[in-house]
């Protein structure tokens, strides 16, 4: 299998995680494609290893040989691409500030996307 220079993710266009993270990948410069749908559907059409929980959106990695990894979660994947792409960071170098922008990234993930699924129907 050929693997693309540009970074692959599985989406969805209502999901707030696939519009964060798309958000980042356009803000930092990195080259991406989305395939629309779900994560389990799709991997099981390309013979890609679901991951043990799988949710929205799906990173699709290299993992050094000819196989693509699976991964999910936001956080550990901005952590991930901050390694792998240099500019435009969106990590603070400050250590204090750094565990600030966690705190709120890990709470806005966790709780804020409460709220706005409360105010979408209620």
């Amino acid at each position: 299998m050929a693997f693309s220079e540009r970074l692959q993710l599985i989406g969805a266009p209502a999901s707030p995680y696939t519009r964060k993270m798309l958000g980042l990948l356009r803000y930092r410069h990195i080259p991406y494609d989305v395939i629309w749908g779900m994560p389990e559907v799709v991997l099981e059409q390309m013979g890609i290893a679901k991951p043990k929980m799988t949710f929205l959106p799906t990173f699709l990695f290299e993992d050094g040989g000819e196989q693509l990894v699976a991964r999910c979660d936001s956080t550990p994947i901005i952590r991930e691409l901050e390694s792998r792409y240099e500019g435009r960071s969106v990590l603070p170098g400050d250590p204090a500030l750094a565990f600030i922008d966690y705190l709120l990234e890990d709470f806005a993930d966790e709780w804020a996307t409460k709220y706005m699924f409360h105010y979408r129907w209620y």
